[in-house]
């Protein structure tokens, strides 16, 4: 029996399709062909299309048009301020979509993803990348084996390095299509925190602009209490010169404590537990990877399960449109927390007048 081919359509061939270019380079399986691309720069996406062997399109819609039913998977790679756009398309054209952080910029628009792939019976799925990480999951394995006791502090920290030419395009670090380092870089380590261990009740937030000149911040200094009573810090910016040094999660139990680090969450840097089993002595050994980026490796696993699940027809991907919500809605409170000057409360309703407008 004949195995089936993953048929994927790609929009957007910005900053982070090069990333997944060398994805697609080093996957050995045969188990997916890139069939069309699209991006607004005529030259740029002809050139891609003759690498990949490719139809090009300038229109997304046109793309969308002449690939229906012929295509089964749509990642997308566009400006952040796009994403819900070109996700409905695809949706409303009943295709299967990954798209990249954050799913959208309003928490809202995230819900009707949800609604809208259950209602037309497709799978949507966001590349928050970071949770296949080897030291994450080592992490929430032994938070959920009771390892770590009742959680005190868990503390996120992104100290990393954009030059201003970074934020001299039309999109990076605007309100509307962008928000700064918060949305930007530290959504995926902010997310983790959240998943791994909130919910989280409220926030206090400090932004401000230290080194880059954008719309939005390049700095954020945050106090953070969970639902379970821990407490907290995110420290993060894109202030740091030369080059990106460190992200960090950290933290610490009544019975251990944890440090993951390196420059994208990949090595355990640091760790004590009262009680250990021998298989979470392995794991933890076998948990911390060489990465070249802030990237990390981990988006060849997150296409590795979305490849799976299409191939076995299964309900939805393993990251939804109500993990973007939830993150996204905390995002919301961390902003609308910095407007005030004051502690929020994340609420499902909590909205900043700043990000995504």
């Amino acid at each position: 029996m004949k195995k089936k081919v993953v048929k994927i359509g790609i929009v957007g061939c910005g900053r982070v399709f090069n990333h997944y270019m060398k994805i697609f380079n080093k996957r050995k399986k045969k188990d997916f062909k890139i069939i069309a691309i699209c991006d607004k720069n005529r030259n740029l996406v002809s050139k891609v299309s003759k690498i990949l062997k490719c139809e090009a399109f300038t229109n997304y819609s046109l793309m969308l048009k002449n690939y229906k039913k012929k295509l089964d998977l749509i990642i997308i790679l566009t400006p952040s301020g796009l994403h819900f756009k070109h996700s409905v398309l695809a949706l409303k054209n009943k295709f299967d979509v990954l798209c990249e952080k954050p799913a959208t910029m309003l928490p809202k628009d995230a819900l009707k993803l949800n609604d809208l792939a259950k209602k037309n019976k497709v799978m949507f799925g966001i590349a928050f990348q970071n949770r296949f990480n080897k030291s994450v999951v080592a992490l929430k394995k032994l938070y959920e084996n009771g390892r770590f006791g009742k959680i005190l502090i868990v503390n996120v920290r992104l100290l990393w390095s954009r030059d201003q030419e970074y934020y001299n395009d039309q999109w990076h670090g605007k309100w509307k299509m962008d928000g700064g380092v918060t949305n930007q870089q530290a959504i995926h380590h902010i997310d983790i925190a959240r998943w791994i261990f909130g919910p989280i009740s409220e926030v206090n937030s400090i932004m401000t602009n230290q080194i880059n000149n954008l719309q939005a911040e390049d700095t954020n200094n945050s106090i953070i209490k969970y639902k379970n009573g821990a407490t907290g810090s995110i420290q993060v910016t894109t202030a740091v010169r030369p080059n990106d040094l460190t992200a960090s999660l950290e933290v610490v139990g009544e019975k251990g404590f944890m440090v993951l680090g390196g420059i994208a969450l990949n090595k355990i840097e640091n760790f004590y537990f009262k009680k250990l089993s021998k298989s979470e002595i392995k794991l933890i050994k076998k948990s911390s990877e060489i990465v070249k980026n802030g990237y990390g490796n981990s988006h060849g696993r997150i296409l590795d399960l979305v490849i799976k699940n299409i191939i076995n027809k299964k309900k939805q991907f393993p990251i939804t449109a109500i993990d973007g919500f939830l993150t996204a809605n905390l995002i919301h409170a961390l902003y609308k927390s910095d407007e005030k000057r004051n502690w929020i409360k994340v609420t499902r309703n909590v909205k900043s007048n700043r990000l995504g407008l």
